[in-house]
């Protein structure tokens, strides 16, 4: 059996990985050049490569980690103590400790103690899963006024809702932010040091690591090769048809790969790990009521611009940014996380937005981008100027970060569709986790084992 797979990233390369233990072929069809969905790295120094958007472990990402053990790379994994800081009111407050939490300036003492509280009440007596409809049934703007008050909403949860959800902000529900918070905080060793972890080269180990295995099990991989459509005869994926450009042309060239007289590849089983408005893009006869619940999650854009600087721009690792009228909700100081050493003792950090595609910071170039940023930059550090600066990097995603309704559990689209031997598995499909490189592997392995089952019993969906 063959099966044909549409993306590059974890999940995709995942599913290809544990098909191919399973003896089953696959085909990794990736438009871009490079493999690693959002984790793809590019050269900030010569031969050392960086993630195009920042990437790092929580202590309870057991699924990669496991991988990165199965792959021979349990010694690359490093787990490095974090800093978080809040910038508000013109001032960088730490976020490290629940004693800083207790020392935030921007609120009153006793909004202070509820916040503790609630946090605390969040991490520790409800990470239970059997509490998701409780949190998934009620948005973070409305738990949070409820139970902490008016400011501890307007003055620390909102700013950093709008910052990363912009409109949606007061509409997500409070099972993101509960899962976030267990997440964060439980990646804590004591409550006083935050632990997180980064391969060591980057996440590029495992995507090497992961394209040769898949192609040591005799899977292939065509990079720069666009899906036009997926083929569907009575209502069963046949094949995938591909677009007629010259990159394409020249994966398939490279994998000596013929399409058939009917002008597509035939496959058994075709997984698209694509974005739901990307996929819908090329399939094009699923019914409407699978295509509603495709269309129930929303996404939000990411925009990034990394910094290669002289010297260091704050202490912070993560430095979460509070103040609205600054058009970026996030700084990740990379060489305050990984030793500036392995960058050739340069600097790096990410400036982080979260946008609607339509947003004008979402279209603006990357010197457009950078000069907009410069004044804010500066009130992160007064003393900074522009030839800091050696060079800048922009890279956008118009897929980063889903947004979902309230009660998302009962509209998760199925990661079998109605279309015979046709998967979908994607960011919108992890719910109630947030998207990740973990769960984009506890993804692929799901699709894996879904399409095993599938194939030896013969049947389909709720029939399988």
């Amino acid at each position: 059996m063959i099966v044909g797979i549409i993306g590059g990233g974890f999940a995709g390369m995942t599913a290809a990985y544990e098909l191919g233990k399973l003896g089953y072929k696959t085909v990794i069809f990736e438009r871009m050049t490079e493999l690693g969905g959002l984790a793809s790295t590019f050269q900030v120094e010569s031969g050392v490569p960086l993630e195009r958007g920042y990437h790092h472990w929580f202590t309870s990402d057991t699924h990669v980690i496991a991988l990165m053990q199965e792959l021979g790379l349990g010694e690359r994994v490093q787990w490095i103590p974090s800093k978080t800081g809040w910038f508000e009111q013109g001032k960088i407050w730490s976020m490290v400790s629940p004693t800083d939490l207790m020392k935030l300036g921007t609120i009153p003492l006793l909004d202070r103690v509820r916040l503790g509280a609630a946090t605390g009440y969040l991490t520790y007596l409800q990470r239970d899963k059997k509490n998701l409809y409780k949190y998934e049934s009620i948005t973070a703007h409305d738990w949070w006024k409820k139970y902490t008050g008016d400011n501890v909403w307007d003055k620390v949860w909102g700013p950093m809702f709008r910052g990363k959800f912009g409109a949606r902000a007061d509409e997500v529900p409070m099972v993101w932010h509960w899962f976030k918070i267990v997440l964060r905080i439980g990646s804590r060793r004591g409550l006083n040091t935050e632990e997180l972890g980064y391969p060591r080269g980057s996440f590029q180990v495992l995507i090497d690591a992961l394209e040769k295995a898949i192609e040591q099990k005799g899977g292939i991989i065509l990079k720069g090769a666009t899906v036009k459509r997926v083929v569907v005869e009575n209502n069963v994926a046949a094949g995938i048809e591909l677009a007629e450009d010259e990159n394409t042309r020249g994966a398939l060239q490279r994998a000596n790969i013929q399409p058939n007289e009917r002008g597509y590849i035939p496959f058994d089983r075709v997984y698209s790990s694509a974005p739901s408005f990307a996929t819908l893009k090329f399939v094009h006869e699923l019914p409407n009521d699978y295509v509603a619940k495709m269309n129930e999650a929303k996404y939000m854009g990411a925009v990034l611009i990394i910094l290669k600087l002289k010297q260091q721009m704050t202490p912070w690792y993560w430095l979460n940014i509070a103040d609205r009228s600054m058009p970026f909700v996030a700084t990740i100081e990379q060489t305050n996380f990984i030793p500036p050493e392995v960058y050739n003792n340069k600097r790096i950090m990410y400036v982080s937005n979260y946008l609607d595609a339509s947003s004008p910071y979402f279209q603006m170039t990357r010197e457009e981008l950078f000069n907009a940023y410069v004044p804010h930059l500066k009130k992160l550090n007064p003393n900074f100027t522009p030839d800091w600066v050696e060079e800048f990097w922009h890279f956008k995603e118009a897929a980063a970060q889903p947004v979902f309704p309230l009660r998302y559990s009962k509209k998760i689209p199925p990661l079998h569709t109605p279309i015979k031997n046709f998967y979908l598995g994607n960011t919108t499909q992890i719910y109630p986790e947030d998207r990740g490189t973990n769960y984009s592997v506890r993804l692929g392995q799901d699709i894996a084992r879904l399409i095993d089952a599938d194939a030896k019993s013969g049947g389909w969906g709720d029939n399988a």
